[in-house]
């Protein structure tokens, strides 16, 4: 891994909801024993204020839910498709597990409507992808093994292990679907930021967004469900998450 990439991932988890507000609580606390007692109460109601907000289902919902809302669900049926890319996601290769357990809940979801957008085209290539992060298999790999599991061809699978991120996803797949017409799947909150990393390599595949987090039920749901919870804290990083990765694209300059 580049310094520069170790570099941003680094400041982007340090950036994300959890240990940003958590060090604004820790530096209020500071300024209390510092007996500055106005600047600490302020950081340290406002951060755990925000903490608490950011864990209940209205907030994480409100902040997802923009991202997931850009492009309607892809219809499998709708015209030919020649590639089908299906964007790495956080793995853990024990291979004490059972394969699918080595999957993320976002890898899995990705992987799964790959597989079914294949037997639905049975003529497309399966361009999957992602690194190993460190662990003893990269995504590409697991992503595969799935997708053979599950029917595939070996010869349709095009595994692409070495991006580390969806700049270098982009980057590495535009070349291989140039003239083609081509469906990319990841997370729905992902795709916006996906398609606009495409978009920047001269690419333009068909969007299909799946793992929709921002779910509302149609009937009234009980009042604990306003409660905080850790799912819904996990929701909201993930919409921050995305919204740090805009930002990085503006500054330079995608």
């Amino acid at each position: 891994m580049s310094p520069l990439f170790l570099a941003k991932k680094w400041l982007g988890s340090l950036l994300l909801p959890l240990p940003l507000l958590l060090f604004l609580a820790l530096f209020g606390v500071f300024l209390l024993l510092m007996r500055r007692r106005r600047s600490g109460m302020v950081f340290v109601t406002v951060s755990l204020l925000a903490l608490v907000l950011l864990s209940t289902r209205p907030v994480a919902n409100a902040l997802i839910a923009p991202l997931e809302s850009t492009y309607a669900t892809f219809d499998a049926g709708s015209q030919p498709i020649d590639d089908i890319i299906v964007l790495g996601a956080a793995q853990v290769a024990d291979p004490r597990l059972p394969l699918l357990s080595q999957l993320g809940n976002a890898a899995l979801a990705r992987i799964s409507e790959g597989v079914r957008l294949a037997h639905a085209h049975p003529d497309a290539r399966l361009i999957v992808s992602g690194y190993a992060g460190g662990e003893g298999r990269s995504s590409a790999e697991l992503y595969g093994e799935v997708a053979r599991a599950f029917g595939i061809e070996a010869a349709r699978i095009v595994m692409l292990p070495e991006p580390q991120d969806t700049a270098d996803e982009a980057a590495a797949i535009t070349p291989l679907i140039a003239g083609r017409r081509a469906v990319l799947v990841t997370s729905a909150s992902h795709l916006p930021r996906a398609m606009a990393l495409f978009a920047a390599e001269g690419a333009t595949p068909l969007p299909a967004p799946i793992d929709h987090q921002a779910k509302e039920s149609a009937g009234t749901l009980p009042l604990y469900t306003w409660l905080p919870r850790a799912r819904y804290l996990e929701r909201s990083e993930l919409a921050w998450h995305e919204y740090l990765g805009r930002l990085w694209m503006r500054l330079n300059g995608q």
